[in-house]
């Protein structure tokens, strides 16, 4: 994935939270679906700005409406709003991402994961600490007492860097983060603001190819077969609609093997660029990899590393966070 701005650290799940008792916590996500006069079943479902091709491919390729779901796709915007979407029943089902689902269900919002989606890739880099050609920090260990750019402070998408500095010996307490869009990470290097920066995605390769340095790679090296993307609802929804859940589970599925085939590239490219109204020859040549099935491991280790760093304030188990039906495995690759 290569030219999507970033998901995971758009809003908090505070913000998440606030948003949700706005609308009100049992206002209508426990409502059935309603039945199409074709006696498939209604479903609404919000999509986010990334790894939304998974849906568009079930609905295209009729995977959706093969399991009896007449599936209304909706675009959404940042995590916060998503959920908002989710718990307030605007929505039956939505992406989230796992840090915001997983820290807004520690602090008490009724939201279910059912599903993965995207999820981060074991093989390759799409974000990476930076540093100027000329920089003398050579190593993680040269950023002790230094200052670094990054998305979002404390939102959960710095997890990964705090994790790569401690794993180096790096007191963390003395390096200071400081908040800097993507768009303005090569502006701050070259101003020398900062010592280094953490982009992501299209911005990293832009800064890689016109030659800045990556020293490290924590969401991989860190964050690999983690979940990105879930497909959220409420406890209550999925609880009234488990069967629905299943069909919608079991459609994604498919959808899911489709995209992940190198031979169906060009296809997932046509969604994207259809999707974003944009030429097919700006759409990514690859695509984060998606499975529907959860790394119980991985997300575990997700969420003990915000735990860790104080992103929540108590212990959250994963078991807790998916509908018991929710497709699972112990571990990536197990």
């Amino acid at each position: 994935m290569t030219t999507r701005r970033s998901f995971l650290v758009r809003g908090s799940a505070a913000l998440a939270v606030a948003a949700a008792m706005s609308f009100g916590l049992t206002a209508c996500g426990g409502d059935a679906p309603a039945q199409s006069d074709g006696g498939t079943i209604k479903v609404k479902v919000a999509v986010a700005p990334i790894q939304f091709e998974t849906a568009y491919i079930a609905q295209q390729k009729g995977y959706f409406a093969k399991h009896g779901l007449d599936v209304e796709l909706v675009r959404g915007a940042d995590p916060a709003a998503l959920l908002a979407q989710v718990v307030s029943g605007d929505v039956n089902i939505g992406i989230g991402s796992w840090i915001n689902v997983a820290t807004s269900a520690a602090k008490g919002v009724p939201v279910k994961v059912i599903g993965g989606n995207g999820m981060v890739d074991s093989k390759s880099d799409n974000s990476g600490v930076l540093v100027a050609k000329d920089s003398p920090v050579k190593s993680l260990k040269d950023l002790a007492g230094k200052t670094i750019g990054v998305n979002g402070v404390k939102t959960g998408g710095d997890i990964p860097v705090l994790q790569a500095l401690e794993g180096a010996g790096v007191d963390t307490s003395g390096v200071k983060e400081v908040a800097i869009p993507y768009s303005g990470m090569q502006a701050a290097l070259e101003r020398n603001t900062v010592d280094a920066v953490v982009p992501a995605e299209s911005f990293y390769h832009q800064m890689v190819a016109a030659g800045y340095t990556s020293i490290s790679n924590p969401v991989r090296e860190y964050q690999a077969d983690m979940p990105v993307t879930v497909w959220t609802t409420t406890a209550q929804w999925v609880s009234q609609n488990a069967s629905t859940a299943k069909k919608f589970t079991d459609a994604m599925t498919e959808a899911v093997a489709y995209y992940n085939d190198p031979a169906h590239l060009q296809d997932v490219q046509k969604v994207y660029a259809d999707v974003n109204q944009a030429d097919i020859s700006k759409a990514p040549k690859t695509f984060v990899p998606a499975d529907v099935t959860l790394n119980v491991k991985e997300a575990q280790d997700g969420i003990n590393a915000m735990r860790h760093f104080g992103l929540l304030q108590k212990d959250v188990a994963v078991k807790d966070v998916l509908w018991d039906q929710a497709p699972q495995r112990a571990e990536a690759g197990k």
